[in-house]
């Protein structure tokens, strides 16, 4: 069966790659905030803008997985 997912264009895999480091580097479970990602892509030269309108982007594809924390924050998590 092949993978139905869109795919990435450049700008949003190099986004993909940022968060995805982040959470390599900072946690154990995988999952971030929408916040945390901003201000780590904020770090990175991208703009506030850019950055949340990139995250949608990964959301819309299903990239990335919004959920609800058990902390009743919004979390990120990769879907591989």
């Amino acid at each position: 069966m092949r993978n139905s997912r869109t795919p990435l264009g450049p700008s949003e895999r190099e986004i993909l790659e940022h968060l995805e480091a982040y959470v390599d580097a900072n946690s154990d479970d995988e999952s971030l905030t929408r916040e945390t990602a901003v201000t780590y892509l904020m770090e990175r030269d991208f703009g506030r803008v850019e950055a949340r309108d990139r995250i949608e982007q990964l959301l819309l594809k299903e990239r990335v997985i919004e959920y609800v924390s058990r902390f009743g924050r919004p979390d990120y998590c990769f879907k591989s």
